[in-house]
């Protein structure tokens, strides 16, 4: 299912518009939520001057950050891109849950060394790779669900704007 909300825009100077924001959002099914995101995102990107790695790349925190909210959270779960003038700027993974404390602790913590191998197995590195390939341009909020009105979650990252530039 696919939402867009469009706010009314604002008359600016001569009639033009100024206000060009969009959210677009999809509510991504349980059982497949972080291949329809991947699938999603890769199909709304490539349109975008975007270096194929750098899309790589977001495409894992995408689907780093859907496969936790299906593990960690109720639904349901959307993908949300917000555009600026026609240009996505950011991302958005929604869930029904209630973890932005935890989760803004999860990305914005010291990643550890392993002294062993077995200490590979703790949880938590997901959301330290979502920081390290965002470059820190993530975080967490309270938010509503688009298709529900539920209060929820969002884990959010901002695409790379250096990469937006003509």
């Amino acid at each position: 299912m696919l939402i867009e909300r469009v706010p009314v825009p604002d008359p600016g100077e001569y009639g033009r518009s100024r206000n060009r924001f969009r959210m677009i959002a999809w509510c991504l099914p349980p059982g497949n939520a972080a291949r329809r995101a991947r699938e999603v995102f890769r199909d709304r990107l490539t349109k975008l001057p975007l270096a194929d790695d750098v899309l790589d790349e977001l495409e894992i925190v995408v689907s780093e950050l859907v496969t936790n909210a299906v593990r960690y959270a109720p639904g349901p779960y959307e993908l949300r891109l917000l555009h600026d003038h026609g240009l996505p700027v950011r991302a958005e993974v929604v869930d029904a849950g209630a973890g932005t404390t935890l989760i803004e602790h999860l990305l914005h913590r010291p990643l550890p060394v392993p002294e062993r191998v077995d200490d590979l197995e703790l949880g938590g590195r997901g959301l330290r790779i979502v920081a390290e390939l965002t470059h820190g341009r993530c975080g967490t909020q309270w938010t509503r669900l688009c298709g529900t009105g539920q209060l929820g979650t969002v884990v959010w990252f901002d695409l790379p704007t250096w990469q937006h530039q003509p």
